[in-house]
């Protein structure tokens, strides 16, 4: 098992759960996309509301004896197309959506990575983008980093 893999997969999984049936404000749980964002917006093909992780720079790892901790960092992208004048309150649902869906517990393991060495989460500072430039899209970027500890013999 590649603990990496499986801990990216595990965190587009989680992002798939935002849905207005599981309590969330929008449905953009059913449009999560991998790859890199104006790529995937290039396409034409993804719909709205949507979430894009794309791969970022990680954190510094911390180093112990038979085993690391390494901090694999994802930019996750939500994206609203909701005209010039009304994507600020559509732009906020989705970030609130994803800083609900993302937001470990207090003091515990996040339940949808145990058993894969995810041990916890940070989230950055979200980020605003405006539609122009010829993008019809807002987007939100929430930048992530799971906390992955790698053994000696994984």
């Amino acid at each position: 098992m590649n603990r990496l893999t499986e801990a990216r997969k595990a965190l587009v999984n989680r992002l798939s759960v935002i849905t207005p049936a599981n309590g969330y404000l929008t449905a953009a749980g059913s449009n999560v996309r991998t790859g890199w964002f104006n790529e995937v917006i290039a396409s034409n093909q993804q719909g709205f509301p949507l979430i894009v992780l794309q791969r970022a720079k990680g954190r510094p790892v911390d180093q112990g004896a038979g085993a690391v901790k390494v901090y694999p960092g994802f930019n996750v992208i939500g994206a609203v197309d909701a005209g010039l004048d009304g994507y600020d309150d559509a732009l906020d649902d989705l970030e609130l959506d994803l800083i609900k869906c993302l937001m470990p517990a207090a003091g515990q393991f996040l339940e949808w990575a145990t058993g894969i060495g995810v041990t916890g989460i940070t989230l950055g500072a979200a980020e605003h983008f405006p539609p122009g430039n010829g993008e019809r899209a807002a987007s939100v970027l929430i930048p992530v980093h799971l906390h992955t500890v790698i053994r000696f013999g994984d």
